[in-house]
């Protein structure tokens, strides 16, 4: 198999984990009544994994790359 394909794949899974781990930590954050510190744990986990998002989004652009970057 190409390792561009096995790349792509493996950012892509990343994309989906980190995307539905910053929902559901947002969900919870507007559960009513909750306690401060936990909301800020919740938008500190929301904050990490939408970084997360750019990451994987990054890395599969560059997978789909057809000559690899040289770098100076």
């Amino acid at each position: 198999m190409d390792v561009r394909l096995l790349a792509a794949g493996e950012a892509l899974n990343r994309h989906r984990d980190a995307a539905e781990a910053a929902a559901a930590a947002a969900q919870a954050a507007r559960t009513p009544r909750i306690a401060p510190a936990t909301a800020y744990a919740l938008g500190v986990l929301h904050a990490d994994q939408r970084h997360e998002v750019e990451a994987a989004r990054y890395a599969f652009q560059h997978s789909w790359r057809k000559e690899p970057i040289r770098l100076p």
